[in-house]
């Protein structure tokens, strides 16, 4: 009987919620190379290949059923090692996010967390990214997420932001009329706002903003009933309500860096955990299927 080493299926899980090769391998400080071998040898153990070749890290069915039960028997292995070492992480994390943020992929993020670490208790709060990074300057967070105009240089870990196209949401039965572009929008200050005005007067198109609202809810709702459009961070629209990048009286509203914010030298093990299970969340946010240019 074979038995398959967990540092193994630990490399080929953290690959897959990564989504690459180097970011597993700057995870776990191993080498590309290293990583790649590490898969190899579970491909030579089990006798099957579990990426497709050529693919942006397409599992193969057997990939597929193998990612599946991995992750269970490291769950496993790591609520033994543990429970009999007695010497659990634990700890409280403060964390600052924003409300799309709070439904795009923070509970899988937790709840994956949970599940390995459930001695970490994390506090979230949500605000929009203004709010939030100023509260984290005055030390309010150990840790937060932000949304921020796309910078001509970044600095930072290539895992600790993301790029992404931020598009006009609609529901699926809204059609702007021929008069002033109708908007759903937060309260000012919020970065979303700031770009619709900017792009719409820009492009010489009127709009009115018809609601305004703090929540996430309230502006879902608002949208929904077709009150007017929005904008979002394409990776974060909920999937039920239509997108675009432009249409032909919509203009393109170009791109934010979505990205963590920290105190390298203040990070207590159990917020290091946190930010690994963050990093992964925001590697895996993916742009809805339907977003298109129009």
């Amino acid at each position: 009987m074979k038995n398959i080493p967990t540092d193994l299926l630990r490399t080929f899980v953290t690959i897959k919620d990564l989504g690459g090769f180097t970011s597993a391998g700057e995870l776990l400080g191993r080498s590309q190379p290293a990583i790649s071998l590490q898969i190899k040898k579970l491909e030579t153990l089990l006798d099957t290949q579990i990426f497709l070749r050529g693919s942006s890290l397409e599992l193969t069915e057997d990939g597929e059923y193998l990612y599946q039960v991995a992750k269970q028997l490291l769950e496993i292995n790591d609520r033994i090692v543990d429970r009999l070492r007695g010497d659990s992480v634990s700890g409280r994390v403060r964390l600052g996010i924003p409300n799309d943020f709070e439904l795009a992929f923070l509970p899988k993020a937790l709840r994956n967390l949970s599940r390995t670490y459930p001695n970490i208790m994390v506090e979230v709060d949500c605000d929009i990214s203004k709010v939030i990074y100023q509260r984290f300057q005055k030390h309010q967070y150990d840790i937060c997420l932000v949304m921020e105009p796309e910078k001509e240089h970044e600095d930072r870990d290539s895992r600790d932001y993301r790029l992404d196209h931020l598009a006009w949401v609609m529901s699926h039965d809204n059609v702007s009329d021929t008069g002033a572009t109708p908007l759903v929008a937060y309260p000012q200050g919020c970065l979303y706002r700031t770009m619709l005005e900017r792009v719409l007067e820009k492009a010489s198109q009127p709009y009115r903003i018809v609601y305004t609202s703090p929540s996430l809810t309230g502006i879902m709702s608002a949208v929904e009933e077709g009150l007017g459009m929005t904008a979002m961070a394409s990776s974060v629209v909920p999937p039920h309500l239509a997108t675009a990048l432009k249409t032909d009286r919509l203009p393109l509203l170009g791109s934010v860096s979505i990205g963590l914010y920290y105190r390298e030298q203040e990070l207590s093990v159990a917020t290091r955990h946190v930010l690994d299970f963050l990093r992964a969340g925001l590697a895996n946010l993916t742009p809805p299927p339907s977003l298109a240019t129009c």
